[in-house]
């Protein structure tokens, strides 16, 4: 399944994943945020400024590692970033 991660007007990339994954994403959106926005499970994703950390700074790198080694971390990965997608997009998110 393609899912079009918008971030805003001038972002946008697009993930192939699962279409079981796909089909939850709007649920766990939720789950993905809270996992972001936390200091002491995400360490890789945050803007430092004078060496502290800010506020997440994130793409759609971020939500692929999140459910590759996260959410879904058994198996096989579940998603990745593709440039163009040669299939219609199946899903929109707004971050």
């Amino acid at each position: 399944m393609i899912i079009k991660i918008d971030f805003s007007e001038e972002f946008i990339q697009y993930i192939s994943c699962s279409t079981k994954v796909g089909r939850k994403m709007n649920s766990i959106q939720e789950d993905f945020l809270n996992w972001i926005f936390d200091e002491e499970k995400n360490t890789e994703y945050w803007a430092l400024e004078n060496g502290e950390r800010i506020h997440p700074n994130y793409d759609a790198n971020a939500i692929i590692d999140w459910l590759n080694n996260v959410r879904f971390k058994k198996g096989i990965a579940k998603a990745k970033l593709i440039t163009s997608p040669q299939f219609i997009v199946k899903k929109k998110l707004y971050y």
